[in-house]
């Protein structure tokens, strides 16, 4: 479905509960720009930044989890209870290092940025969580936020290299490391947790 949809998302969530409902919310949807191998990201840099490309982002990755959460969490407060899981990132709790998306060569107004979106869209998903957290709590809805740290794929290897100096661990994530964090927050094992934002990025905010 598309999550920026009021109506698809309310369809969606009508027609699992006719299957049985749904028990667990895991709100991951996000736009998130990738440098490229020339380090370009168009219109990345906030003097640049176009309305357009702010409001389309933050409709995936805030409007979106507003509404797949006041869809679904209603009939879960309904029916029960359930879990709410919101993707944060560790931007939601760091400033983005802009020095990692350096590249030699480019002046000044030239160079590639994290862009505002993304650390706006994952700070706010952690508001959102405390929000879900004390408004169906009587009903059995608990919910949480997870932020992770970056995952290790196919990036440029002084990338790789110059955040993983940053991180106490000395590595960026592996793409299994996070399952069973997920698993906890989804499941009963967690059932006095709400409410809460896990911080899971090797160390990196601690330094």
């Amino acid at each position: 479905m598309d999550v920026t949809d009021e109506r698809a998302v309310e369809t969606t969530a009508e027609r699992l509960l006719e299957k049985g409902g749904c028990s667990i919310l895991v709100n991951n949807a996000a736009v998130d720009a990738k440098v490229d191998s020339d380090g370009l990201v168009d219109g990345s840099r906030l003097e640049a930044f176009s309305l357009e490309r702010w409001n389309r982002e933050l409709a995936v990755g805030l409007t979106g989890a507003f509404l797949c959460s006041r869809s679904f969490g209603r009939r879960m407060a309904g029916s029960g209870g359930g879990v709410i899981l919101n993707v944060a990132s560790d931007l939601s709790v760091l400033a983005p290092d802009q020095r990692l998306y350096r590249r030699e060569g480019l002046p000044p107004e030239s160079q590639p940025v994290k862009p505002v979106t993304y650390p706006v869209v994952k700070s706010a998903l952690v508001g959102l969580t405390r929000y879900l957290a004390t408004y169906w709590p009587e009903c059995g809805v608990r919910a949480n936020s997870i932020s992770p740290g970056g995952v290790q794929t196919d990036q440029d290897e002084s990338f790789v290299s110059d955040l993983s100096s940053r991180i106490p661990l000395g590595r960026m994530a592996s793409v299994g490391d996070y399952r069973a964090a997920v698993q906890f927050l989804c499941s009963d094992a967690s059932a006095y947790l709400t409410g809460h934002n896990l911080v899971m990025d090797g160390g990196r905010s601690i330094w």
